[in-house]
């Protein structure tokens, strides 16, 4: 039913349980977990005539409305483009065409995989670097919050031995029942106030954790493609979340912006059909 060496049993009509470790796994979870990541892509891909996946395909958007890029077989000595895919099935009126070559956007992006990859190889504070770029996509830690942790845990220990001493006084009638009354209400509420705030606080730390790892694992894919001259699908695959492409104005002096989103760096799409949503 599965990759894992697991096996599904039904114990009873309504009851179904996962048995772990009962057979010889059919696939790696190396592969289990590619193949997963793969299926998360933004990028399905497609082929051309040639029966070739471009390495960008699936990854680009149009800046302006958001939608996907299409791509454009070159034919009669012309070299496959990109255009953004609403103006090709709705024209003009709805958006431009963000006309691109092929070659160009794929110089582009292996321009920057190869600025990365150096800087990995280079500076010591490439880590540092990333974690900086990536801290910035939501609230830091400071050492001013992480003081407010412990005291937060601090004080929620001390509520717990506080109320069950209420119980206890209560119950062994060393104090009047309406103040143990008042005070519980009084520590339950303070409780559960701190309660809510230690869980963000704790939100936020899996966060960090989550954000070093995905560094290392930026960083490690970054050294696989060290040195790398051309542009390939896996690359992309390994590297790329989406790309998005600046309005065509014709005019070659202007220079165009290709915004690369890179996997575990940048923030992953809402919406896989529409880069703006």
């Amino acid at each position: 039913m599965s990759y894992k060496n697991h096996k599904i049993i039904q114990k009873s009509p309504d009851d179904w349980a996962i048995v772990e470790n009962n057979h010889e796994p059919i696939i790696t979870q190396e592969l289990w977990d590619k193949c997963r990541e793969v299926d998360r892509s933004v990028s399905r891909g497609k082929r051309d005539h040639k029966d070739v996946t471009a390495p960008l395909s699936g990854f680009l958007y149009c800046d302006a409305c958001g939608s996907k890029m299409r791509q454009h077989n070159g034919s009669k000595g012309c070299k496959p483009a990109y255009t953004c895919g609403l103006h090709s099935r709705c024209g003009g009126d709805v958006c431009s065409t963000h006309f691109i070559k092929q070659y160009l956007l794929e110089a582009t992006v292996l321009a920057g995989i190869q600025a990365k990859s150096g800087m990995v190889l280079r500076e010591d504070d490439a880590k540092a670097r990333f974690m900086a770029y990536k801290s910035r996509q939501h609230e830091t830690r400071s050492a001013e919050e992480k003081k407010r942790e412990a005291e937060v845990k601090k004080r929620l220990d001390e509520l717990d031995k506080l109320i069950q001493g209420i119980y206890e006084d209560k119950v062994l009638g060393r104090v009047p029942e309406d103040v143990c009354i008042n005070l519980l209400e009084k520590y339950s509420a303070e409780k559960k106030s701190l309660s809510a705030e230690y869980a963000v606080i704790l939100e936020r730390e899996t966060a960090d954790r989550q954000d070093e790892e995905d560094i290392d694992e930026f960083m490690s894919r970054l050294r696989k493609y060290a040195g790398a001259t051309e542009l390939t699908r896996e690359m992309c695959l390994d590297l790329i979340g989406y790309v998005t492409v600046d309005e065509n104005t014709g005019d070659r002096s202007k220079p165009r912006k290709i915004h690369i989103y890179y996997k575990f760096l940048d923030k992953e799409l809402a919406d896989k059909h529409n880069a703006l949503a």
